[in-house]
Formats: C-alpha cells, structure tokens, sequence
C-alpha cells in the first residue's frame, strides 16, 4: 500500500492528479523530448505520466508533487498510422 500525503493521512485523488499534471505541463512545455502528459494508476493511487521519447535523454523531473507521483514512460517518437500512401497528417 503506497504511504499518504506525509502528515494528512490522504491519498491523491484524481483532482489532486490533474492539477500536479498542470505544473508538469508548464514545466516541460515546448520540450521536444516529451511527447504527451496525462494520468495514471501507480500502486493505486493517482500518479502523473510523462511519456519521453528517449529513456537516456529526457527532462528532469521530481519523483512526486505535492504527494502525486510522477511517472517517465520511454514510448518512443509517436507519428501518424493509419494514413493512405501519399496523404501527410495535414491531408495534403
């Protein structure tokens, strides 16, 4: 079982979660290294999952705010799938 906000007996809720991801955001925005921020379970509790391009390259980033843990998950550069030959994203 994870501990609790040190001192408040609480643990992250969801609310909690998506204001810490808030900070993250401002944190890495325009950071080519991330490519998504969203949120997560982590041992049950609400957690914050920043999703890098690269595990050996990526921004520094605390373990937890505010009692909401963050997560790094290394998913690689994402592009478009699906697209018929020719097409780029934009439908050109």
């Amino acid at each position: 079982m994870s501990e609790p906000f040190p001192g408040s007996g609480a643990r992250p809720d969801a609310s909690a979660a998506r204001a810490v991801k808030t900070q993250i955001s401002r944190l890495v925005a325009g950071d080519p290294r991330v490519n998504g921020i969203g949120l997560t379970r982590s041992s049950g509790d609400w957690a914050v999952k920043v999703n890098v391009v690269d595990g050996d390259d990526y921004p520094d980033l605390p373990d937890t705010v505010d009692g909401v843990g963050v997560r790094v998950a290394v998913v690689g550069r994402i592009t478009p799938s699906g697209l018929a030959p020719g097409l780029s994203p934009g439908g050109d």
